[in-house]
């Protein structure tokens, strides 16, 4: 499965990149860490399976802005 906006570089991390700015990277800290880093240096370090969520509570967001237009 590949992704047009996932790099995967030499030295391990993923680069995750929808635009030319703003591409956050990820690397793993361990078997059951990453740790996300944004362009502004800052970073969180989640559990794999909490990383997992991320795609899901974007919709949820996403879907939450669209019922608020609808109300």
């Amino acid at each position: 499965m590949t992704n047009e906006f996932l790099k995967l570089n030499p030295n391990g991390t993923v680069t995750m990149c929808g635009r030319k700015t703003c591409c956050p990277t990820m690397e793993e800290i361990d078997s059951e860490h990453v740790k996300i880093t944004d362009d502004e240096g800052n970073s969180i370090i989640i559990r794999k399976e909490q990383a997992k969520l991320c795609t899901d509570a974007v919709k949820m967001l996403d879907e939450k802005k669209l019922d608020l237009l609808c109300e």
